[in-house]
């Protein structure tokens, strides 16, 4: 969770309110973090498309943090901030 943290802060450094190129559109991030175990799945085949299924329960923990989380924000779930909260 540590380096997940450090991370996002790099992530909102870098491209919070970055130009795509489209019109003056830039991006606005706010990110979510859960902690856990999770599991990678690479599914498909037909016609040569493939896609990645990504499960566990940090994948609910972050749907909740991830909207609680304003413009250039990162909101930690519980179990994250439980392995970080000595740290920061």
């Amino acid at each position: 969770c540590l380096r997940g943290s450090a991370c996002c802060l790099e992530i909102h450094k870098r491209l919070h309110n970055f130009d795509t190129g489209e019109g003056g559109v830039q991006l606005q991030l706010h990110i979510g973090v859960g902690a856990g175990d999770i599991t990678i799945l690479k599914v498909g085949g037909a016609h040569d498309r493939f896609e990645y299924v990504i499960a566990g329960t940090p994948m609910e923990q972050i749907a909740i943090a991830e909207p609680l989380a304003g413009s250039r924000e990162t909101v930690l779930s519980p179990q994250c901030w439980e392995e970080v909260k000595d740290t920061v």
